[in-house]
């Protein structure tokens, strides 16, 4: 099922059922186009049960901020990332911005939303982990972008359900 427009923003999702023993986990495809590109390069192995849910309700909460949804791409990404994982430990982590899938950020994808009230800007990038310093390195990132309506996110986050 491909839900959106995968040359701006879309999800892909299929289960697979040479994947699954039984209905228990519903394992499957999870996929973002985001601007023609696909995230993850390489298909991983979802579980649908556990990831649909929640990114439904990330899809519908996008954080609205006017000031990021106008910086360049580069200093959006790294402000959200930065606002979603404090360098600060003692900080409390906001994902009002995160729309990444459990199984993304396993391997080092994630998605971002911002919204100015009636559109959406969609980020994303695969990022290196840098385990001295534990946090994702951002410099040269190759950050890809997408800008929808709400109602075009609404839309797909409606639809969103396990086959």
């Amino acid at each position: 099922m491909i839900l959106g427009n995968p040359d701006q923003f879309a999800i892909i999702m299929k289960t697979v059922e040479a994947w699954n023993r039984d209905e228990a986990f519903c394992n499957g495809v999870l996929l973002f186009c985001v601007d023609g590109n696909i995230f993850p390069k390489k298909v991983l192995n979802a579980t649908l049960n556990s990831e649909i849910n929640p990114l439904k309700k990330q899809l519908g909460n996008n954080g609205i901020d006017n000031t990021i949804f106008q910086m360049k791409k580069e200093e959006a990404f790294r402000r959200i990332y930065d606002i979603t994982f404090p360098e600060d430990w003692n900080g409390d982590n906001d994902y009002q911005f995160d729309i990444t899938p459990f199984s993304f950020s396993d391997k080092n994808y994630y998605i971002f939303a911002v919204s100015k009230g009636i559109q959406v800007r969609i980020l994303a990038a695969k990022l290196k982990y840098n385990k001295k310093i534990s946090r994702h390195i951002l410099k040269k990132a190759a950050i890809s972008e997408a800008f929808i309506s709400v109602r075009e996110m609404e839309e797909i986050a409606k639809a969103l359900s396990v086959d």
